[in-house]
C-alpha cells in the first residue's frame, strides 16, 4: 500500500531534509492477519492467527466485516417500533424493516434467510450504544457502559 502522509519523512537526523508538506511512504499488509511490515520481506513466517472475523479488543464489531461497515455508512432512519424493544429500520433500499433487539432478530431477508446479524439489527445496536436512540424503556443511556449492559441483558433475556 502507498500513503500520502502530513510532515517530514523520518530521519535519523536532527536536520530538516525536506521542505515538502508530506511525503509518500509504502508498506505492506498480510491479507490473512492484517499486520503491516515496511518490507516485503520481513514477512518471513506463516501467521499464528486465522483468517476470519477480525478480533476487536472492546468485543464489539470489526469494521471490516461487510454488515458492520454497511450499518455505519449507508442511509437509514431508526425509530420506536410498536411495543417494547422493538425498532423500525428505514433502509436505503426503501424497504422497512423491523428489529427486536431481545430476540436479536429483523424481519430483513439476511437475517431471515442466513440467521446472521444484519446491518439492520447493528445499526440499531450502534445508535442505543451510542446514545442517539432510546432505550426500549425510553430512556437514554447515561454512559457507554450502561447501553453495552442494557443491550445484552434485553438480548439474553428472551
Amino acid at each position: 500500500m502507498t500513503e500520502w502522509l502530513p510532515g517530514s519523512k523520518p530521519t535519523d537526523y536532527d536536520l530538516e531534509l525536506s521542505d515538502g508538506d508530506g511525503y509518500r511512504t509504502r508498506f505492506w499488509r498480510c491479507q490473512n492477519c492484517g499486520h503491516e511490515r515496511n518490507r516485503r520481506d520481513e514477512f518471513r513466517e506463516p501467521c499464528l492467527e486465522t483468517p476470519g472475523r477480525p478480533l476487536v479488543s472492546d468485543g464489539g464489531y470489526a469494521v471490516e466485516d461487510s454488515r458492520t461497515w454497511k450499518a455505519l455508512t449507508e442511509s437509514m432512519t431508526v425509530r420506536f417500533g410498536t411495543v417494547g424493544p422493538r425498532y423500525e429500520v428505514d433502509s436505503s433500499s426503501g424497504n422497512t424493516y423491523e428489529v427486536d433487539i431481545a430476540a436479536g432478530t429483523c424481519s430483513c431477508p439476511d437475517h431471515q434467510q442466513r440467521g446472521v446479524e444484519c446491518k439492520h439489527l447493528r445499526r440499531v445496536l450502534f445508535e442505543l450504544r451510542t446514545r442517539i436512540l432510546p432505550q426500549p424503556d425510553g430512556r437514554f443511556a447515561r454512559c457507554a457502559a450502561e447501553s453495552r449492559r442494557e443491550t445484552k441483558q434485553d438480548r439474553h433475556s428472551r
